[in-house]
């Protein structure tokens, strides 16, 4: 007797909630069907404007209602409507999915947006929005080639960012996006790629800028000073043999001018540098004071 009350309840709670989801589906698509023929309507005596009035109405549609500034997101809402601000000063929505598909990502809470590309029609992006995350899928040709997920914290008022490099096979990894001092004087982000190598580093809003280290997957490191997202100034590479090298990054962020390689041993060559070529005079010096002079040529030996 308990056994077949069990099932009856179950089976009435399966009921009610299987009613309350045809209910609340057939609802929403009544509204739709009355907004179509609303509009249908309005369209056939001409009550909705002129063409361009309904160009206007549509790039209205995809603003957000109030312009959203990084000091003033404090909620998921607001956070959200950043995110889409700054999408569309490079994308316009695009959002021809069909009715049963947009019903069922509302029944889920996730809210997804596509959007095509201002500059490149060939480029299509979509953007699901779910909770504290955000995932941007950016497509080429149909292809995926980036992927960017933002994660909030949990008021909402700063988020990381992780981006897949698909193409170039890497992983960059970008903490407290709005700058809110979370990690402040601290290395707050990280380019990870496949064959091992990372690199740890200083931004702001997602621009490198301040000192950084390379890990090598060798055990060799290089460390630098990024320049607004480029290498540039003095770097030291540690091997891990114990040798040591001085060098500067120039402006195309290739080895440029003087440099010193420090062997384990003691003895140390004088060099120079051009766009990452070794040329013009150097000098080799032993460890008993005694030097060898000689010259490089595109990146080759030439003795005196």
């Amino acid at each position: 007797m308990k056994k077949d009350f069990k099932q009856f309840l179950i089976l009435l709670i399966v009921s009610i909630f299987v009613a309350f989801t045809i209910s609340f589906g057939y609802s929403i698509y009544q509204n739709y069907q009355r907004e179509k023929k609303i509009n249908e309507v309005k369209n056939l005596f001409n009550f909705g404007g002129t063409n361009e009035d309904k160009k206007e109405e549509a790039k209205e549609e995809t603003k957000t209602e109030e312009i959203i500034k990084p000091e003033e997101v404090n909620s998921k809402e607001s956070w959200n409507n950043l995110i889409i601000t700054e999408l569309q000063k490079d994308y316009v929505l695009d959002d021809e999915r069909p009715f049963y598909k947009k019903l069922y990502d509302k029944i889920r809470g996730k809210k997804i947006y596509n959007f095509k590309s201002i500059n490149n029609e060939n480029e299509t992006l979509v953007v699901e929005m779910n909770n504290n995350k955000i995932t941007e899928k950016f497509f080429n040709d149909g292809k995926e080639f980036l992927e960017k997920e933002l994660i909030a914290n949990d008021d909402f008022s700063s988020y990381d960012l992780k981006a897949h490099n698909l193409a170039e096979e890497y992983t960059a990894t970008y903490k407290d996006m709005l700058s809110k001092d979370t990690y402040l004087n601290t290395k707050n982000g990280l380019i990870e790629y496949q064959d091992g190598r990372k690199i740890e580093f200083i931004h702001k809003n997602a621009i490198m800028n301040g000192p950084a280290i390379e890990y090598l997957a060798n055990g060799d490191k290089i460390e630098f000073n990024y320049v607004n997202g480029k290498r540039y100034g003095e770097a030291q590479k540690f091997y891990a043999n114990g040798d040591k090298e001085d060098f500067f990054y120039g402006n195309n962020e290739k080895k440029n001018g003087a440099s010193i390689y420090f062997f384990a041993d003691g003895e140390r060559e004088e060099v120079a540098y051009k766009d990452g070529v070794l040329e013009g005079p150097a000098i080799y010096i032993f460890n008993d004071g005694t030097a060898e002079h000689y010259e490089y040529k595109n990146g080759k030996r030439v003795e005196d």
